[in-house]
């Protein structure tokens, strides 16, 4: 079960990113959201690091920065 596992997260994790580069917003959640199933479903020791928390840095970075501007804007 747990090999099952984590060949489900190595395919939901690579369909997420060619989600992502082909602009299919939508897809990228359902897989993303697929591997952080799958990675709550094993035991709290052998959890894999999130492989998507640098695309979630950008995007809270990106936000920031669109924020100033817009308080910045008269």
């Amino acid at each position: 079960m747990y090999t099952e596992l984590l060949l489900a997260m190595q395919d939901a994790e690579l369909k997420a990113w060619e989600a992502l580069s082909g602009y299919k917003f939508w897809m990228y959640g359902y897989h993303a959201g697929r591997w952080i199933n799958y990675n709550n479903l094993l035991p709290r020791p052998t959890r894999q690091p999130n492989p998507f928390s640098d695309a979630v840095k950008l995007a809270r970075m990106k936000r920031d920065e669109l924020d100033g501007k817009r308080e910045a804007t008269p």
